[in-house]
């Protein structure tokens, strides 16, 4: 029996969010890991679970103090940039799990209006 496609979108029931939280968290951390050492990259992953407990991972060689001014360094408009370049990469990948994407549900309560990274 194959698994079920889920929709991304957010879980209403609080219990089952905090579920699936727990049942992907290890997914990620290890993927991080592992992109850390495969690609030889810098990388801090900071998680916050549904009831606000802080999960902090670091790569092999990375230290957030250094990750965090490295990115201080880049300008606004390269920021802004970056950005919007992850948020075309997600757009085209949840097309090709033929999910529709409001690029607004990944900006949240940003200042930044659609209008503008568009």
């Amino acid at each position: 029996m194959g698994r079920v496609k889920l929709k991304i979108k957010k879980l209403e029931s609080t219990n089952n969010r905090q579920v699936t939280y727990s049942k992907r968290k290890s997914g990620i951390l290890k993927k991080a890991k592992e992109l850390s050492i495969l690609c030889d990259i810098h990388i801090v992953l900071l998680m916050f679970s549904p009831t606000g407990k802080p999960t902090l991972l670091q790569g092999e060689r990375s230290n957030i103090e250094e990750v965090i001014a490295k990115f201080a360094q880049l300008t606004p408009q390269e920021r802004a940039k970056r950005k919007l370049e992850s948020l075309e990469a997600l757009k085209k990948t949840f097309k090709k799990l033929d999910h529709d994407v409001k690029i607004q549900d990944f900006l949240g309560s940003s200042s930044q209006t659609v209008e503008l990274l568009e």
